[in-house]
């Protein structure tokens, strides 16, 4: 017999595992229902849920009402393979309440087995006590968080012999060849569904543009001596506007340029937004991070993954 769903109790909260059947549907209804009204108007109600056919859910509430929740994937023979020990866990990304957080991780942990949960987190006072309230430990750092609040933007500037684009789809069709021809040169890659190649043509460029477009995202591109040399996009995640970058042999001053000229975009698009985030991986520190110093960013430390087993695992394992 398989249970759909357990159910636990602790200071007026109540914590459930729900695994599938009507309280999964249920609760994936009640969460389609919190989104936005233009969010809705895209997506319906049946794409919503296949999101997460293959999910479980870790959920407290406390009067009935919603008070956080966890998702967590179905386990896959696969699991064992992958470099760090767990299943990935994904919290509701506003909740701040560490008891009721670390609750849903030791639950999470039960829940996925012998190996545990990982999930990662920037360094933030908030985050640490919530580490230490589980006993996770951490297995490596995964990103350098740069931030900018908005008294800090800079205004756009101008680099010489640069030129900065505002990109909107469809892309121009010499715009369309430099960006093809970048994109090669860099080796970015071109993902589609669960695939994954360095290999670009028009059709997919053109694609990709109008893909961002339709979604919302800023972009930019920097093009200096008839070659685009850099792009960076922005797009809305919680209450921050994050920027992604991506260079191949441009200026410092340029990419000032294009991160400024990106920045200035955001109250007119995104008026609510008062902070932009950067996320840089280790190979990208050396290159970025004077960019980011320059255009009003500062570095707030990690984005660490951790693990945390169930508890009687990782006593047998100490």
């Amino acid at each position: 017999m398989i249970v759909s769903s357990q159910e636990y109790s602790m200071n007026n909260l109540e914590f459930s595992v729900i695994r599938d059947g009507a309280a999964k549907d249920a609760l994936v209804s009640e969460f389609y229902a919190r989104t936005e009204t233009s969010f809705r108007d895209e997506v319906s109600p049946q794409e919503f849920a296949e999101r997460f056919s293959h999910s479980r859910f870790i959920v407290a509430r406390r009067d009935q009402e919603l008070a956080g929740w966890i998702t967590l994937p179905a386990p896959t023979h696969g699991d064992e393979d992958t470099a760090d020990p767990g299943l990935l866990a994904m919290p509701q990304h506003d909740l701040h309440d560490p008891e009721i957080l670390t609750q849903l991780f030791r639950l999470a942990a039960i829940e996925a087995g012998p190996q545990g949960i990982k999930w990662h987190s920037r360094t933030t006072a908030h985050n640490q006590q919530v580490v230490e309230m589980t006993g996770a430990v951490v297995l490596r750092d995964l990103f350098r968080t740069w931030q900018a609040p908005r008294e800090r933007w800079q205004d756009a500037t101008v680099a010489d012999g640069a030129v900065v684009h505002a990109v909107h789809a469809p892309l121009p069709d010499d715009l369309l060849a430099k960006y093809l021809d970048f994109l090669t040169r860099a080796g970015i890659s071109n993902c589609n569904g669960e695939t994954c190649t360095t290999s670009w043509d028009a059709g997919a460029v053109a694609q990709s543009v109008a893909d961002r477009d339709a979604g919302g995202l800023l972009m930019q591109m920097l093009e200096h001596r008839d070659l685009v040399v850099a792009e960076a996009y922005a797009f809305v995640w919680s209450d921050e506007m994050m920027i992604n970058i991506s260079e191949h042999e441009a200026a410092a001053s340029g990419l000032v340029a294009l991160v400024a000229a990106l920045i200035q975009r955001i109250p007119a698009a995104h008026p609510e937004i008062g902070i932009a985030t950067v996320e840089l991986q280790e190979d990208e520190r050396a290159r970025l991070e004077p960019v980011l110093a320059a255009c009003g960013f500062e570095d707030k430390g990690p984005r660490t993954l951790f693990h945390l087993r169930p508890r009687a695992e990782a006593s047998r394992s100490s």
